[in-house]
């Protein structure tokens, strides 16, 4: 059996001189329910907060070191918020912090080992460890697929026509009909959509153009998606697609 092991803001523990004492589970997070008791009926009535909403969840691991130095080592290392991968999901990375206190105690008499637990706070949702590729349309009607287990919230670059300075991308998927309406750019133009953040741009992020779009900002469902603009002559996707 391979030894398990978990990367850290990209650094292997291993490399630290840190063993992981076992895996990792692999968690399905909970979805966000609010669960409401009514009066002279048995049970109650769950509701969800939304399509896809999930709450955040603690993972721990066990881990051991060798010696005193190793275990100052450790403590500066293990702190702060950044990305983990495990070794049971060694293609997915998920953002995290790290948080309570942690413990090393000696648990060899003969051996200088230690041994505590590391508590992650991890984000529901999980990434592709290696940035995907972008996609490219210039015919509007086209199908991206979003390989996803839920709707991401894609980065778009969209070129303006060289006579329009006006345009709508409209992205229609299982679930999902967003259109969002561009006014007022100029003509033959780049910009950026980022619908993670709601906010239009310049391509090199300087500029704010959000005042000048109207409606919500695309996303992407999961398996195929139809892509339908005017005005538009290319749009670049970077489609972040996001997993359990």
């Amino acid at each position: 059996m391979s030894q398990s092991y978990f990367i850290w803001n990209g650094t292997d523990c291993r490399s630290k001189g840190i063993i992981m004492r076992g895996p990792a589970s692999i968690i399905r997070p909970e979805e966000r329910v609010t669960h409401k008791e009514i009066p002279g009926r048995s049970g109650d009535m769950t509701a969800l907060e939304g399509n896809n909403v999930f709450n955040s969840y603690i993972q721990t691991v066990t881990i051991s070191v060798r010696g005193g130095y190793g275990v100052r080592e450790a403590y500066k290392w293990l702190r702060g918020d950044g990305y983990v991968t495990f070794s049971g999901e060694p293609d997915r990375k998920q953002a995290a912090r790290i948080i309570g206190a942690i413990t090393l105690d000696r648990v060899s008499r003969n051996l200088d080992n230690w041994a505590g637990e590391v508590q992650f706070y991890c984000q529901p949702l999980k990434e592709r460890i290696h940035t995907e590729p972008t996609e490219t349309i210039t015919e509007s009607g086209s199908t991206i697929i979003n390989g996803g287990d839920v709707a991401s919230e894609p980065l778009w670059q969209v070129r303006f026509g060289s006579s329009s300075n006006m345009g709508t991308l409209r992205v229609v998927g299982n679930g999902v009909d967003d259109t969002i309406e561009l006014e007022g750019f100029s003509a033959g133009g780049s910009y950026l959509i980022d619908s993670q953040v709601m906010e239009v741009t310049s391509t090199n992020r300087r500029t704010s153009y959000t005042k000048k779009s109207l409606g919500p900002f695309p996303r992407l469902a999961p398996g195929e998606n139809t892509i339908t603009f005017e005005g538009l002559d290319r749009i670049i996707i970077t489609k972040r697609e996001r997993f359990l």
